[in-house]
């Protein structure tokens, strides 16, 4: 039978690895990393589907290398971000949500998209701004934060 409470408090809501609700003036080091990591992950991802679309004819914009580079530069800062918690990295890939929304007030959304879609993207551009003081936060706070506990080792699937 499977224990549902342990497993949420595993995966989803555990104050470890994921504290985005802990205010950054009581986070360690640790539940830092895990949410540097996250959201690098996130940006990294999203953004990579971004730059590679960028290369193609098929995307909503078109053939843009302009797009793709600044889309693989945003990647890059998401990768320096988490291994190195620099703020400057962390204040430009903080700035991409304004860029999505400048690049839209230029060039609009795409006009054969529905408009379900459009407005989850600017729900999902939306919600990386808003978190974005946070990360800055985060990043400013750094290197004062207390190391922490390490987390308890997790059980392995094999013995």
């Amino acid at each position: 039978m499977l224990d549902w409470e342990n497993l949420f408090k595993r995966y989803v809501w555990n104050p470890t690895t994921t504290p985005y609700f802990t205010p950054v003036a009581r986070l360690t080091r640790i539940q830092a990393n895990h949410e540097i990591l996250a959201f690098c992950l996130f940006i990294g991802v999203l953004f990579s589907v971004v730059a590679l679309g960028a290369l193609t004819e098929k995307a909503m914009f078109g053939r843009s290398p302009l797009l793709g580079l600044y889309a693989f530069t945003v990647v890059a800062a998401a990768v320096v971000f988490n291994y190195t918690k620099i703020v400057a990295s962390a204040v430009y890939v903080a700035a991409a949500p304004v860029a999505c929304f400048a690049y839209v007030m230029i060039y609009g959304f795409g006009g054969e998209r529905a408009r379900m879609d459009s407005i989850l993207v600017a729900g999902i551009v939306v919600l990386i701004l808003l978190y974005a003081p946070r990360l800055i936060g985060v990043a400013r706070a750094y290197p004062n934060m207390p190391e922490g506990e390490a987390p308890e080792p997790r059980r392995k699937l094999f013995k």
